[in-house]
Order: C-alpha cells, then structure tokens, then sequence
C-alpha cells in the first residue's frame, strides 16, 4: 500500500511501535477513557492485525 500523505506515514510508522503508541495514549487520552480500556491489549491486537495485512 503506498501512503499518499506524508503526514499519515509519520503517524504510520510513528504510532506502530507499541511503547510509542501506549505512551501516547497515556499523555492525551482522558483518565475516564484510561481507566475503561487495556491499551495493552488492544495495541497487541492492532499490531498483530497490521502485520497480517502488510
């Protein structure tokens, strides 16, 4: 899949490390979101999902 917009690869690549993306979840979501969701589990989920498709 080629990326079009640079912006959406720098998130891309950027987000797709998983201590990235927890760590940035950590800092801009809402502690009531935090608190309902395991960022673990679903960064694990998506990660397994990504590597599948690419």
């Amino acid at each position: 899949m080629k990326i079009q917009n640079p912006h959406d690869k720098f998130f891309k690549e950027t987000l797709g490390n998983i201590a990235t993306a927890q760590d940035f979840l950590v800092n801009y979501l809402p502690d009531q979101i935090m608190n309902a969701i395991d960022i673990n589990t679903h960064l694990s989920r998506k990660n397994k999902a990504s590597s599948v498709m690419n």
